[in-house]
């Protein structure tokens, strides 16, 4: 099997997580067991997990209920994306805007809109229809 690095954001990546205890941080998570370029070995080694997992349940080891394994794909640009994404909640968050968000690659499930509201200028006469008196 030809792993990848994971964090690799140039390349298109199947990543194999186990959710399970990490006795590091005391706390349940997925942990990255491996990433790879093509699907078939990505699936393989997903295989690999469940079946390991499940012989340790079929010998009676002590398993987390919760515990399983899982897999994402991320396309090339995922994590550039996802940090423009955090980027731009945070500005908005923080009250900082500019055209410099629209020009952001963002995420598919994050947009920005701008909406500018024309205040008249005082020089200006008004022109908006007034109510009859």
């Amino acid at each position: 099997m030809a792993a990848v690095d994971p964090g690799d954001d140039d390349i298109e990546r199947f990543i194999v997580r186990h959710y399970r205890y990490d006795p590091q941080r005391r706390e349940r998570r997925h942990l990255v067991v491996a990433a790879f370029d093509n699907e078939p070995e990505f699936r393989a080694c997903m295989d690999n997990v469940r079946d390991e997992i499940k012989a340790r349940r079929g010998r009676g080891e002590p398993v987390d209920p919760g515990e399983h394994a899982s897999g994402v794909a991320h396309e090339p640009g995922y994590l550039r994306r996802a940090a423009n994404g955090h980027l731009v909640s945070r500005a908005i968050r923080h009250g900082v805007t500019g055209s410099w968000i629209g020009q952001l690659e963002l995420p598919s499930n994050m947009s920005v809109a701008r909406a500018e509201r024309r205040v008249a200028h005082p020089a200006e006469p008004d022109t908006a229809p007034h109510g009859s008196s």
